[in-house]
């Protein structure tokens, strides 16, 4: 046996390299299970926050039922008591103008609680979808005239026109109205006064459903995220109506169905709405 300079015995290339791998070994290991507490600590605290973002969604729903209920009633008596007021002859322009106020506002108010408490039904699934056949004419025609008063006082003509063989589709007809109306609605309210938004539909070789809306409308900044607003740049929060267009997006999902928005070459803009005529079945 030998001895090094140093004193110590000289090892065999075999040995060390066995023992350096055997370091290895359990470094490699201790790593693992590290990695693998690290996962179990992760994955418990994903399912701590799965279960508080359920609690908090619970708690938003049973809000915004509570929230309905308590707001309706004084809003319908807000709303009816102000029609009241207007059928009267004696009232002064004065008071005509602020009784129009009040039941403006109140509509306002109606129309954004209720997207609101459908905002809410989709986001938690409990919104379900009722397929029957249904006249479509009487069906567009039915959300233009909802439109009818928004339309009239923003002095905006609304138009449409669909072709003679679009007689009878399948599909869920107040999800299908309301889909048309906040569509229509959101083109009323971005008119100026004196356009006209036009509505076509016509049918295409896939079965599907091609409602055009076109309008003369104030441009709209950031198009691609029209429908998805919290990834938006602007700073300002989406209003009532377009709130509406989201909501009838998510209506349309739910139908098979899709939406394209596009800039005009002159000026506003055309929507596509793509909505199945005949659903398959499953």
């Amino acid at each position: 046996m030998s001895e090094g300079a140093s004193g110590g015995v000289d090892r065999p290339p075999h040995e060390t390299q066995a023992s350096t791998t055997g370091v290895d070994a359990d470094s490699s290991h201790q790593r693992v299970e590290e990695l693998i507490d690290e996962l179990r600590t992760r994955t418990a605290e994903l399912e701590q926050a799965n279960r508080e973002l359920r609690r908090v969604s619970h708690y938003r729903s049973i809000f915004l039922a509570r929230m309905s209920h308590e707001l309706r009633t004084p809003l319908t008596s807000i709303l009816g008591f102000s029609e009241i007021l207007l059928d009267q002859e004696e009232l002064t322009e004065t008071q005509r103008r602020f009784c129009q106020k009040i039941q403006d506002s109140g509509f306002q108010l109606q129309e954004s609680l209720n997207q609101l408490v459908d905002l809410s039904r989709i986001e938690v699934g409990q919104t379900e979808v009722f397929f029957q056949e249904l006249p479509f004419r009487e069906t567009l025609r039915e959300s233009c005239s909802a439109v009818a008063r928004l339309a009239q006082k923003k002095q905006v003509k609304v138009e449409y026109e669909i072709e003679p063989e679009i007689t009878t589709i399948v599909s869920d007809q107040g999800k299908l109205r309301q889909i048309l109306f906040n569509f229509i609605a959101w083109a009323v309210g971005r008119s100026r006064a004196g356009e006209t938004i036009k509505i076509s539909a016509e049918m295409s070789e896939n079965a599907l459903l091609n409602i055009t809306v076109t309008d003369n409308g104030e441009p709209v900044e950031e198009i691609a995220h029209l429908f998805d607003p919290e990834n938006a740049t602007r700073a300002r929060e989406p209003n009532t109506s377009e709130l509406g267009i989201i909501i009838a997006r998510k209506l349309l999902e739910l139908l098979g169905g899709s939406v394209a928005v596009q800039k005009r070459q002159s000026q506003g803009l055309e929507t596509l709405i793509q909505v199945p005529a005949r659903p398959s079945k499953g």
